[in-house]
């Protein structure tokens, strides 16, 4: 039996909790509860699910979209992201973390 987590998602401007067996990638989860967030690859490739983990909690992910630095700032790509703790989670940071990984 697999432990399960609280997920905390800040999604534009809502606050809402789901819980997510830690087998299993906090957007399949998401995506069951009908919450709608971005997605494309849904392979650890993209950025298109990138978020910020708010709180220090850890995730477990395999992901060549966002590199060792960022992650270890606490990007994560919800895809491939299966909780490994209590988590906080900003949403739709694709944008950022396209910056900070590729620049100008």
């Amino acid at each position: 039996m697999s432990k399960t987590y609280n997920v905390e998602l800040l999604h534009q401007g809502k606050s809402i909790s789901i819980q997510v067996p830690e087998d299993r990638t906090i957007l399949s989860v998401a995506d069951e509860a009908g919450l709608g967030l971005p997605s494309s690859c849904n392979a650890g490739v993209c950025t298109t699910c990138a978020a910020k983990i708010t709180n220090g909690g850890k995730v477990e992910q395999d992901v060549m979209g966002v590199n060792l630095d960022l992650q270890a700032q606490g990007y994560a790509l919800l895809c491939a992201a299966y909780p490994r703790s209590d988590l906080k989670i900003q949403t739709e940071q694709e944008d950022i973390v396209y910056q900070l990984q590729f620049g100008k």
